[in-house]
């Protein structure tokens, strides 16, 4: 290393000097057989910059920051584990580090530093795409409201030594916030997930859409055909767009799902609770916690003019009339699926939609397609996207729902 260091000092000031003679970046490259992207660096060097040679620093050493720092950053890591937060990844760590020091660090340097006193897991690259080649509709749902949220049922869970059920709520805003909230239910009825999403939506914005399962909760599995629940009349009173994502892939409401994975992990399976008041006083932490970390690792523009409960007082939320609905129109995603045996003459793609087969074409099967309901219209349409984000429309039907007024 002592042998190559004045090399290397010769070669910046060469570098430098034939810059300023006017010659080239990419021939002072290829005269000092160097790279551009080195030469670059070295003509913007000061003098004393130029005698400076950093290689062979001691591994573990740190070149900006002291070990003092690293310790600091450790400590508050454990203070926070010790103290029960709910949150203490590297965003919470360096904004407690930075509010208690003059001098700040970098996010980059308290990764670097939990790592190293092993005190994170290096989490698990997220998979972009992986369903696009089954047409999955991302830039159409990417367009249906600038507010989007998902609903899940959590549970039944059980508090030890009690065989009594405890079901949860998992509220999840996908855009333009990300906050998650979760609350206790009695049941996973149709009218706990009202009654929790009317306390939800009283501090926190009604969303365009609402993204949920084909729960019959969420008035999407009824046994009767062609009819919608009341949670649906609920939201269609609303003027809160329905979404029901495409039966038995729970990826597709990923948002929510990650949320549920999020308080399992640093929630359920972390503390221990007596009794079911103690579960909901310790759960109103936990939202609290969750929202200032989304406030903290996202970037949350505000909404304009959003609508809260209170500018509903008075509408009837149970109405079944088409004409008094504020939104005329509910959302499915659906995977075509064989009917008939491959290959057969008789072999079709098939999509349900609220118990109702709808026959499609074989080069659709195992494709995503994407239904509206058109209730002014009495229409279902079925569409595919296009890899431009446009949608092709491959079949409408007359569909008339038996439940509603026209």
């Amino acid at each position: 290393m002592e042998n190559t260091k004045p090399i290397l000092v010769i070669k910046r000031k060469q570098a430098k000097k034939l810059y300023e003679e006017g010659c080239s970046i990419r021939n002072i490259a290829l005269c000092l057989g160097s790279g551009t992207r080195h030469v670059n660096k070295w003509i913007n060097l000061s003098d004393e910059e130029l005698e400076k040679d950093n290689r062979g620093w001691k591994k573990g050493k740190p070149r900006k920051y002291t070990q003092q720092q690293k310790g600091e950053i450790k400590k508050i890591r454990v203070q926070l584990e010790r103290e029960g937060n709910f949150f203490i990844g590297a965003p919470v760590i360096l904004d407690n580090y930075n509010s208690q020091h003059e001098t700040k660090v970098s996010q980059r340097f308290v990764d670097r530093t939990l790592k190293e006193y092993k005190l994170v897991k290096t989490p698990r690259k997220k998979r972009k795409g992986v369903s696009k080649y089954m047409k999955y509709p991302q830039h159409t749902l990417n367009k249906m409201g600038k507010c989007m949220m998902s609903v899940d049922f959590i549970g039944p869970k059980y508090l030890k030594g009690s065989g009594d059920r405890i079901n949860f709520l998992s509220c999840k805003y996908i855009r333009p916030r990300k906050e998650g909230i979760i609350k206790r239910v009695e049941g996973q009825t149709t009218d706990e997930a009202i009654r929790v999403l009317k306390e939800v939506w009283n501090d926190n914005p009604i969303p365009d859409v609402l993204r949920i399962d084909n729960d019959s909760a969420f008035g999407a599995n009824l046994s009767h055909e062609k009819q919608i629940g009341s949670f649906t009349l609920f939201l269609l009173n609303l003027g809160v767009k329905p979404l029901y994502i495409a039966q038995r892939s729970p990826w597709n409401n990923g948002g929510v799902e990650g949320h549920n994975s999020v308080f399992s992990k640093k929630f359920w399976n972390k503390l221990r609770f007596t009794d079911e008041e103690e579960v909901d006083v310790k759960i109103k932490s936990f939202n609290i916690e969750y929202e200032k970390y989304t406030n903290l690792v996202n970037n949350n523009p505000p909404l304009e003019n959003p609508k809260f409960m209170d500018d509903f007082k008075g509408v009837d939320l149970k109405n079944k009339h088409v004409d008094k609905f504020r939104e005329h129109k509910i959302y499915f995603l659906r995977i075509a699926r064989r009917k008939g045996e491959k290959c057969d003459i008789n072999e079709y793609g098939f999509i349900d939609v609220l118990k109702h087969e709808i026959k499609l074409p074989v080069d659709l099967i195992n494709l995503f397609v994407y239904c509206v309901i058109d209730l002014k219209k009495k229409k279902l349409f079925c569409y595919t996207e296009t890899k431009d984000g446009n949608l092709e429309e491959i079949k409408n039907i007359n569909f008339k729902l038996k439940n509603v007024i026209y």
